[in-house]
């Protein structure tokens, strides 16, 4: 039986998340504490828009989604509907996940989507960010064979890839060169906490303490370079205190680092321990290169690989 999410469904959603996540050799330390902060909690959640399969009196599998846009802000957008989460337990059956995915298509396409895009990628606008194992968020792993096989089987393909970086911060060394030591002398950094204040990224990002750094000009006041870092709040359920993301949305090219840049990430990253923060990731394109060894050269390593997957709403599924 397919139906919409309801309240007594929290302790399965959680048991189905650690299963699906186990067979890929990952154990996802969550709760339904996590769940429900990550997930429920959110004031924009919807639970028409949370779909679970039920088999034999149980939650066998369950799918998130969501629908943005109009499709009619400019000439030729699509309105887009977005998988946020499928998963499912060993015992799901090809017939239950099978079922599950036209149920969210056809919800999908009755409100007008055009396109379904399946796996978060860095993520700072759905809640699920720093949610064992999603992390910044690159799509569907590599490993999870599972869905990979079962989004092929259901006609949808696989869009670009995204590299998980991680970087671990005891011991750490930032790279030495004739420019860091310049920029150590002449330019100063700077922190300070921001609070998002647009309500939905509010929401989403409510369990992370954001904060933002920059390197500015001693002479100047000029700033070099801007990047942020979110930690997990100590009160909050969801990412583990010992991790942290890195947000390259600052970045003055979106494709790669420029001397100041590097040497601010470095700077930061050498502090985290004393925080007791090891570990920091960022997800970026597979297709950036070079901003991949700019990373390397910051001993960041490529950690894991990802997909995005896509199709087009079938035309019987839209309104």
């Amino acid at each position: 039986m397919i139906r919409p999410f309801c309240n007594v469904d929290l302790p399965r959603l959680v048991d189905v998340w650690i299963q699906h996540w186990s067979c890929i050799g990952i154990s996802p330390p969550v709760s339904m504490a996590t769940i429900e902060q990550a997930i429920l909690a959110r004031t924009f959640f919807d639970p028409n828009n949370l779909i679970v399969a039920e088999s034999e009196g149980e939650v066998r599998a369950w799918c998130h989604f969501a629908v943005d846009g109009t499709g009619s802000e400019k000439a030729g957008s699509e309105k887009a509907g977005r998988i946020r989460s499928i998963c499912f337990s060993p015992d799901g059956g090809l017939d239950v996940c099978d079922s599950l995915l036209t149920a969210v298509e056809r919800a999908i396409g009755s409100l007008g989507a055009e396109i379904v895009t399946v796996g978060l990628v860095r993520d700072g606008h759905d809640g699920y960010a720093g949610l064992p194992p999603i992390g910044h968020g690159i799509g569907i792993p590599a490993a999870d064979s599972r869905t990979s096989s079962l989004l092929s089987r259901r006609s949808y393909n696989r869009d670009h890839s995204i590299s998980r970086m991680v970087v671990n911060t005891s011991p750490y060394r930032p790279p030495v060169s004739r420019d860091a030591l310049q920029l150590r002398r002449t330019t100063r950094i700077e922190s300070h906490r921001r609070i998002p204040t647009e309500p939905r990224l509010a929401s989403a990002m409510s369990h992370f303490d954001i904060e933002r750094h920059q390197t500015i000009d001693h002479r100047t006041d000029e700033i070099l370079s801007m990047i942020e870092f979110w930690s997990s709040d100590v009160e909050a359920q969801v990412m583990n205190c010992d991790n942290a993301i890195l947000d390259l949305s600052l970045l003055k090219q979106p494709d790669q680092l420029s001397i100041a840049e590097s040497y601010l990430i470095g700077s930061v990253i050498q502090r985290m321990a004393d925080r007791r923060v090891y570990t920091v990731e960022t997800a970026v394109d597979s297709s950036q290169q070079t901003l991949i060894r700019q990373l390397e050269a910051l001993q960041f390593r490529n950690f894991e690989q990802g997909y995005q997957w896509t199709k087009k709403v079938p035309l019987d599924e839209k309104p």
